[in-house]
């Protein structure tokens, strides 16, 4: 978790990855506290939410960019699945249930509801095809299981922004970030810079091969935390190069 007298941030899953060079652009900006626990304890979440520097008050932004382990296995249907292949959706459901939680014992509701970024992937789009012709099997059959967690999680966003009613929404808006196959690590020397990625939305995705994690961090620092999403808030955003 970080917290900068502006933007005070939680991060999820930042120990390495695309969450992890957003993490190191913000540190510049800000003071670190890190509070150890799962990301599936409701405890441990509602303690990263409302850390003591923030003087009670809820973060205004969070970045989740949780994600199981692959590992392989003997099923002619799903060779490759996870550690644990449910951990992009029962993060997500018990990061809503503590931000309900939080807002029900608190009195001004227009200061907590947060900004939810997510990093999920291409090829579960139910519009248009976001995955280049040569990469759909490589995608489509054996990277079932991980897919399916990530649908999991983006529908149980959605959700619970579906009413008509602003103040029954637990976020004030969130970003589905959607990157191609990802390469390389957090390091953020390692990139070629965010204004180098390709940028699209569900319905006209921008299709590529890969990406570099460094890169995907940077954007989402960029076009995330320091705009507040002011162009793709509430939307499914495809990176690429």
């Amino acid at each position: 978790m970080t917290d900068s007298p502006y933007i005070p941030v939680a991060f999820f899953g930042a120990t390495g990855g695309c969450a992890n060079a957003c993490l190191v652009h913000t540190l510049k900006a800000g003071n670190l506290t890190v509070i150890q626990g799962d990301a599936t304890d409701i405890a441990a979440v509602k303690r990263a939410l409302v850390p003591g520097p923030n003087n009670g008050r809820m973060v205004s932004t969070i970045i989740s960019g949780l994600g199981g382990s692959p590992k392989l296995q003997l099923s002619a249907l799903t060779p490759v699945t996870l550690d644990n292949p449910h951990i992009c959706e029962q993060s997500t459901n018990v990061l809503l249930s503590a931000i309900r939680e939080l807002q029900s014992s608190q009195c001004s509701q227009a200061q907590q509801k947060p900004l939810l970024a997510i990093i999920s992937t291409t090829g579960i789009s139910s519009a248009a095809e976001d995955v280049p012709f040569l990469f759909r099997l490589f995608y489509h059959y054996f990277l079932a299981v991980p897919h399916q967690d990530k649908r999991k999680m983006e529908r149980a966003i959605i959700s619970s922004m579906d009413t008509t009613d602003p103040s029954d929404r637990p976020l004030r808006g969130f970003v589905s970030v959607r990157p191609s196959l990802l390469t390389g690590d957090h390091n953020i020397t390692s990139g070629r810079g965010w204004k180098t990625l390709r940028v699209g939305t569900e319905d006209k995705p921008a299709v590529g091969y890969t990406i570099q994690r460094a890169d995907v961090g940077e954007w989402i620092f960029e076009q995330v935390l320091k705009t507040g999403a002011e162009k793709w808030m509430n939307r499914m955003v495809t990176l690429t190069n």
